[in-house]
Protein backbone atom coordinates (compact mmCIF):
# COMPACT_ATOMS: atom_id res chain seq x y z
CA UNK A 1 0.00 0.00 0.00
CA UNK A 2 1.32 3.42 -0.96
CA UNK A 3 2.07 5.94 1.78
CA UNK A 4 0.74 8.70 -0.50
CA UNK A 5 -2.08 7.90 -2.98
CA UNK A 6 -1.22 8.20 -6.69
CA UNK A 7 -3.67 11.06 -7.23
CA UNK A 8 -2.04 13.16 -4.51
CA UNK A 9 1.45 12.21 -5.70
CA UNK A 10 0.69 13.43 -9.21
CA UNK A 11 -0.72 16.71 -7.89
CA UNK A 12 2.38 17.27 -5.78
CA UNK A 13 4.78 16.38 -8.58
CA UNK A 14 2.97 18.85 -10.82
CA UNK A 15 3.72 21.61 -8.32
CA UNK A 16 7.46 20.97 -8.09
CA UNK A 17 9.26 24.12 -9.24
CA UNK A 18 10.85 23.28 -12.59
CA UNK A 19 12.88 26.45 -13.14
CA UNK A 20 15.79 25.42 -10.91
CA UNK A 21 19.19 23.96 -11.73
CA UNK A 22 22.30 23.10 -9.75
CA UNK A 23 24.06 26.39 -10.55
CA UNK A 24 21.35 28.82 -9.43
CA UNK A 25 20.51 26.59 -6.45
CA UNK A 26 24.19 26.74 -5.42
CA UNK A 27 24.05 30.56 -5.50
CA UNK A 28 21.04 30.66 -3.17
CA UNK A 29 22.41 28.08 -0.72
CA UNK A 30 25.86 29.68 -0.66
CA UNK A 31 24.19 33.00 0.15
CA UNK A 32 22.22 31.30 2.93
CA UNK A 33 25.24 29.59 4.49
CA UNK A 34 27.30 32.78 4.33
CA UNK A 35 24.65 34.78 6.19
CA UNK A 36 24.03 32.05 8.76
CA UNK A 37 27.76 32.00 9.49
CA UNK A 38 27.82 35.79 9.90
CA UNK A 39 24.69 35.87 12.07
CA UNK A 40 26.02 33.24 14.45
CA UNK A 41 29.38 35.00 14.70
CA UNK A 42 27.67 38.00 16.25
CA UNK A 43 28.43 38.85 19.87
CA UNK A 44 25.55 41.25 20.45
CA UNK A 45 21.79 41.15 20.06
CA UNK A 46 21.87 44.27 17.87
CA UNK A 47 24.28 42.66 15.40
CA UNK A 48 22.27 39.42 15.32
CA UNK A 49 18.98 41.26 14.83
CA UNK A 50 20.24 43.56 12.05
CA UNK A 51 22.13 40.81 10.20
CA UNK A 52 19.17 38.44 10.59
CA UNK A 53 16.81 41.06 9.20
CA UNK A 54 19.09 41.72 6.24
CA UNK A 55 19.35 38.02 5.51
CA UNK A 56 15.61 37.41 5.59
CA UNK A 57 15.02 40.41 3.33
CA UNK A 58 17.81 39.73 0.81
CA UNK A 59 17.12 36.00 0.45
CA UNK A 60 13.62 36.42 -1.10
CA UNK A 61 14.93 39.29 -3.27
CA UNK A 62 17.71 37.03 -4.55
CA UNK A 63 15.18 34.27 -5.23
CA UNK A 64 12.89 36.64 -7.18
CA UNK A 65 15.84 37.88 -9.26
CA UNK A 66 17.16 34.42 -10.12
CA UNK A 67 13.80 32.63 -10.31
CA UNK A 68 11.43 35.19 -11.82
CA UNK A 69 8.52 32.74 -12.24
CA UNK A 70 8.67 31.54 -8.63
CA UNK A 71 6.23 34.34 -7.76
CA UNK A 72 3.36 32.09 -8.83
CA UNK A 73 3.82 30.20 -5.57
CA UNK A 74 2.87 33.40 -3.73
CA UNK A 75 -0.60 33.60 -5.27
CA UNK A 76 -3.43 33.12 -2.82
CA UNK A 77 -4.82 29.64 -3.59
CA UNK A 78 -8.00 29.60 -5.61
CA UNK A 79 -10.99 27.69 -4.33
CA UNK A 80 -11.00 24.19 -5.81
CA UNK A 81 -12.18 20.68 -5.09
CA UNK A 82 -8.78 19.52 -3.84
CA UNK A 83 -9.34 21.03 -0.39
CA UNK A 84 -12.53 20.56 1.66
CA UNK A 85 -14.23 23.72 2.90
CA UNK A 86 -14.99 24.05 6.62
CA UNK A 87 -15.82 27.65 7.50
CA UNK A 88 -15.08 29.20 4.10
CA UNK A 89 -12.26 29.13 1.55
CA UNK A 90 -10.38 32.22 2.78
CA UNK A 91 -10.65 31.59 6.54
CA UNK A 92 -9.75 27.94 5.97
CA UNK A 93 -6.62 28.98 4.10
CA UNK A 94 -5.65 31.66 6.61
CA UNK A 95 -6.52 29.81 9.83
CA UNK A 96 -7.97 26.29 9.68
CA UNK A 97 -5.39 24.54 7.51
CA UNK A 98 -2.36 26.37 8.99
CA UNK A 99 -3.58 25.59 12.53
CA UNK A 100 -4.08 21.94 11.62
CA UNK A 101 -0.61 21.83 10.07
CA UNK A 102 0.92 23.62 13.06
CA UNK A 103 -0.74 21.11 15.40
CA UNK A 104 0.59 18.21 13.34
CA UNK A 105 4.14 19.61 13.61
CA UNK A 106 3.68 19.87 17.38
CA UNK A 107 2.32 16.34 17.72
CA UNK A 108 5.21 14.81 15.77
CA UNK A 109 7.74 16.88 17.70
CA UNK A 110 6.26 15.95 21.08
CA UNK A 111 6.06 12.25 20.21
CA UNK A 112 9.70 12.21 19.11
CA UNK A 113 10.77 14.11 22.23
CA UNK A 114 8.82 11.76 24.51
CA UNK A 115 10.44 8.76 22.81
CA UNK A 116 13.78 9.73 24.32
CA UNK A 117 15.52 9.79 20.94
CA UNK A 118 16.36 13.45 21.34
CA UNK A 119 17.37 13.93 25.01
CA UNK A 120 18.98 17.33 24.40
CA UNK A 121 15.71 18.68 23.08
CA UNK A 122 13.90 17.86 26.30
CA UNK A 123 15.35 21.00 27.83
CA UNK A 124 12.84 23.70 27.02
CA UNK A 125 14.11 27.01 25.76
CA UNK A 126 13.91 29.55 28.53
CA UNK A 127 14.48 33.21 27.79
CA UNK A 128 12.54 34.44 30.78
CA UNK A 129 13.50 37.91 31.88
CA UNK A 130 14.59 38.96 28.39
CA UNK A 131 14.14 42.59 27.51
CA UNK A 132 10.85 43.61 25.95
CA UNK A 133 12.77 45.27 23.10
CA UNK A 134 14.55 42.00 22.29
CA UNK A 135 11.31 40.05 22.34
CA UNK A 136 9.56 42.61 20.13
CA UNK A 137 12.45 42.62 17.66
CA UNK A 138 12.34 38.85 17.33
CA UNK A 139 8.57 38.90 16.83
CA UNK A 140 9.00 41.45 14.02
CA UNK A 141 11.49 39.11 12.34
CA UNK A 142 9.21 36.06 12.50
CA UNK A 143 7.12 36.79 9.35
CA UNK A 144 10.27 37.61 7.37
CA UNK A 145 11.96 34.44 8.58
CA UNK A 146 8.95 32.20 7.88
CA UNK A 147 8.51 33.65 4.38
CA UNK A 148 12.20 33.37 3.44
CA UNK A 149 12.49 29.83 4.82
CA UNK A 150 9.40 28.61 2.96
CA UNK A 151 10.82 29.92 -0.32
CA UNK A 152 14.10 28.18 0.47
CA UNK A 153 12.25 24.97 1.31
CA UNK A 154 10.44 25.05 -2.03
CA UNK A 155 13.75 25.42 -3.86
CA UNK A 156 15.37 22.68 -1.76
CA UNK A 157 12.72 20.06 -2.42
CA UNK A 158 12.62 21.03 -6.12
CA UNK A 159 16.37 20.67 -6.75
CA UNK A 160 16.47 17.39 -4.81
CA UNK A 161 13.52 16.06 -6.80
CA UNK A 162 15.26 17.03 -10.03
CA UNK A 163 18.46 15.21 -9.00
CA UNK A 164 16.77 12.04 -7.69
CA UNK A 165 15.71 10.60 -11.05
CA UNK A 166 17.36 7.27 -10.29
CA UNK A 167 15.00 6.30 -7.46
CA UNK A 168 11.89 6.73 -9.68
CA UNK A 169 8.83 5.71 -7.62
CA UNK A 170 10.34 7.02 -4.37
CA UNK A 171 11.60 10.20 -5.97
CA UNK A 172 9.07 12.58 -4.43
CA UNK A 173 9.07 10.96 -0.98
CA UNK A 174 12.88 10.87 -1.02
CA UNK A 175 13.14 14.53 -1.97
CA UNK A 176 10.67 15.56 0.78
CA UNK A 177 12.50 13.58 3.47
CA UNK A 178 15.88 14.94 2.31
CA UNK A 179 14.60 18.53 2.07
CA UNK A 180 13.12 18.28 5.57
CA UNK A 181 16.46 17.16 6.95
CA UNK A 182 18.22 20.00 5.12
CA UNK A 183 15.73 22.42 6.70
CA UNK A 184 16.54 20.94 10.10
CA UNK A 185 20.31 20.98 9.60
CA UNK A 186 20.19 24.67 8.70
CA UNK A 187 18.72 25.24 12.17
CA UNK A 188 21.68 23.45 13.78
CA UNK A 189 23.57 26.77 13.60
CA UNK A 190 21.60 28.10 16.53
CA UNK A 191 19.81 25.07 17.98
CA UNK A 192 22.30 22.21 17.98
CA UNK A 193 22.19 18.97 15.99
CA UNK A 194 19.65 17.09 18.14
CA UNK A 195 17.10 19.88 17.90
CA UNK A 196 17.87 20.37 14.21
CA UNK A 197 17.08 16.74 13.35
CA UNK A 198 13.92 16.89 15.44
CA UNK A 199 12.82 20.09 13.66
CA UNK A 200 13.52 18.51 10.27
CA UNK A 201 11.51 15.35 10.90
CA UNK A 202 8.62 17.27 12.46
CA UNK A 203 8.51 19.62 9.49
CA UNK A 204 7.90 17.00 6.79
CA UNK A 205 4.11 17.62 6.62
CA UNK A 206 4.78 21.25 5.67
CA UNK A 207 6.53 20.18 2.46
CA UNK A 208 3.53 18.02 1.63
CA UNK A 209 1.21 21.01 2.12
CA UNK A 210 3.32 23.31 -0.09
CA UNK A 211 3.46 20.85 -2.96
CA UNK A 212 -0.17 19.77 -2.71
CA UNK A 213 -1.55 23.33 -2.70
CA UNK A 214 1.00 24.66 -5.20
CA UNK A 215 1.75 27.74 -3.08
CA UNK A 216 3.43 28.63 0.21
CA UNK A 217 0.43 30.28 1.91
CA UNK A 218 -0.63 27.46 4.24
CA UNK A 219 2.98 26.47 4.98
CA UNK A 220 4.03 30.07 5.64
CA UNK A 221 1.14 30.73 8.03
CA UNK A 222 1.62 27.41 9.88
CA UNK A 223 5.32 28.23 10.20
CA UNK A 224 4.52 31.74 11.46
CA UNK A 225 1.89 30.63 14.00
CA UNK A 226 4.16 27.86 15.28
CA UNK A 227 7.11 30.22 15.76
CA UNK A 228 4.93 32.92 17.30
CA UNK A 229 3.61 30.54 19.94
CA UNK A 230 7.05 29.00 20.57
CA UNK A 231 8.76 32.38 21.02
CA UNK A 232 6.02 33.71 23.28
CA UNK A 233 6.27 30.58 25.42
CA UNK A 234 10.07 30.88 25.59
CA UNK A 235 10.08 34.54 26.60
CA UNK A 236 6.81 34.91 28.52
CA UNK A 237 5.51 31.42 29.24
CA UNK A 238 2.65 32.76 31.31
CA UNK A 239 1.18 34.61 28.32
CA UNK A 240 1.68 32.23 25.41
CA UNK A 241 -1.80 30.78 26.01
CA UNK A 242 -3.15 34.20 24.93
CA UNK A 243 -1.41 33.85 21.57
CA UNK A 244 -2.82 30.35 21.16
CA UNK A 245 -6.28 31.64 21.98
CA UNK A 246 -5.93 34.53 19.51
CA UNK A 247 -4.88 32.20 16.70
CA UNK A 248 -7.65 29.68 17.37
CA UNK A 249 -10.53 31.94 18.46
CA UNK A 250 -10.42 34.19 15.39
CA UNK A 251 -11.54 31.46 12.95
CA UNK A 252 -14.32 30.46 15.36
CA UNK A 253 -15.60 34.05 15.45
CA UNK A 254 -15.27 34.22 11.67
CA UNK A 255 -17.43 31.10 11.36
CA UNK A 256 -20.07 32.51 13.72
CA UNK A 257 -20.21 35.77 11.76
CA UNK A 258 -20.55 33.82 8.50
CA UNK A 259 -23.47 31.82 9.92
CA UNK A 260 -25.15 34.98 11.19
CA UNK A 261 -24.89 36.59 7.75
CA UNK A 262 -26.44 33.54 6.11
CA UNK A 263 -29.47 33.65 8.42
CA UNK A 264 -30.27 37.28 7.58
Amino acid sequence: MRIIPDKILKEMEKNIYSGINLWNAAIVFSWTLLWLFLINRGTSFLFTYISGGLFYITLPVLCFVIFKDIKRYLNFPEENKKMPVFIGHKPDTIFVYPIFLMSLIGIISNLLTMSGLFPAVLRQTDAGGARVVEFAARIVLLPLAAFAEELLNLLTVSILYKKMKQIKKFRLVGSIISASLVFGIIHSFGWGLDAAILIGISYMPVFLATLYTGNIWVSFLAHLYNDLIAFTKAYYSGYHIIVIAAVTVIPALWAIMAMVRKTR
